[in-house]
């Protein structure tokens, strides 16, 4: 849920502070205010709708998914600003939520500076595909990294530098970040300040080699601190990996991601999470082009002695089959088959039907 507080004040920050730069810039004799070009805004929307079936629900039918707001500001000097928020539906209503907010800082193509909430680059697709279904290629993300994952801390509150390093053929960039670490409920991140003072930390290196088209690979280490409220205190180290050919003919994606956890009172309580996906899509050619078949394999488990994620039911596994219909420029059709077992309770099918769409100018 939005906390008020916060949100306004990030807002107030993102409102406020270009002002305080043309002023002093004026002051200081280097700029006058109408040397500064008019704020360029952009907006972009989407939403989808799903029906869904899976063997032994009563629930099955439709819902609908997330409506999402993207709206972003340059506003001169290499400043800008991004937000991103949802609403999405429960129960009870519509939860509304701002996912992502910062204010960006480009000194340079090697040097980015920003502040704000994030998904947190760690792994591909996490960075890749932000919330709006149509941004995809399938109907869903992969278990591991769905929102609210347990798994993988999908937000993260701090500040970030990123940047690409010049003239190298290997097309190297980097991510750091420093800031919150997860939340008590740790499928949320410290959105309020961080519950125990002990910071998150991450880095991730890149590549994208100029002569491959499409191909990016990355290796990056995630580092925190977890107060859960019912349990002690627990250290997280998570590594992740990934290769991602993204040519839409084809498209290959494989991640994978090992956590370790182990109680800070008593290093014997440990251990392990492994996840990984790998995904193929090939979109058709010539007349057929509107079409996109594809295919996921996704496997998580959880050992027993995880201090941390032992008793939540993540052990997973799935085979995957879909295709994606764009019959439209703004929309597209998904049909997606999944044969699934969760925390070792058998195999199970689930169907998902999804027209998705963005709102946006082309």
């Amino acid at each position: 849920m939005i906390n008020r507080p916060i949100l306004t004040s990030l807002l107030l920050l993102c409102v406020t502070l270009p002002g305080i730069q043309a002023v002093h810039a004026q002051n200081s004799g280097e700029i006058t205010l109408s040397d500064l070009s008019d704020p360029e805004f952009n907006f972009m929307g989407f939403g989808d709708i799903s029906y869904f079936s899976r063997d032994g629900s009563s629930q099955d039918g439709f819902v609908i998914g997330q409506a999402v707001a993207h709206l972003s500001a340059f506003l001169g000097n290499s400043l800008s600003v991004f937000g991103e928020f949802s609403a999405t539906g429960k129960d009870s209503g519509y939860s509304l939520e701002v996912e992502r907010l910062m204010v960006k800082y480009d000194f340079s193509d090697l040097l980015k500076f920003s502040a704000g909430r994030y998904h947190t680059p760690i792994g591909y697709w996490n960075s890749a595909f932000h919330h709006g279904a149509w941004l995809q290629t399938t109907a869903t993300r992969p278990e591991m990294i769905k929102f609210g994952s347990k798994i993988v801390p999908i937000h993260f509150v701090g500040v970030l530098v990123e940047g690409t390093l010049p003239r190298n053929a290997l097309g190297l960039s980097y991510h750091a970040g420093f800031g919150n670490g997860r939340h008590a409920n740790v499928a949320r991140s410290g959105d309020a300040g961080d519950i125990n003072g002990d910071k998150a930390w991450m880095v991730q290196l890149r590549a994208a080699p100029s002569q491959f088209f499409g191909l990016e690979m990355g290796l990056g280490f995630y580092n925190d601190e977890i107060s859960p409220g019912d349990r002690p205190d627990i250290k997280e180290n998570t590594i992740s990996a990934y290769v991602a050919w993204t040519r839409e003919s084809p498209e290959l994606i494989f991640e994978y991601l090992h956590s370790s956890h182990e109680l800070l009172s008593d290093s014997s309580v440990s251990g392990d999470v492994d996840a990984w996906y790998a995904q193929f899509a090939y979109r058709l050619k010539d007349d057929l082009s509107q079409w996109k078949p594809y295919a996921r394999l996704e496997k998580t488990e959880v050992d027993n002695t995880d201090p941390l994620l032992f008793d939540q039911g993540l052990d997973y596994e799935a085979s995957i089959l879909g295709v994606r219909w764009d019959f439209n420029a703004y929309a597209a059709l998904k049909a997606e088959y999944r044969n699934e077992e969760f925390d070792n309770g058998g195999r199970e099918n689930n169907f998902r039907l999804q027209v998705s769409f963005v709102l946006t100018k082309l």
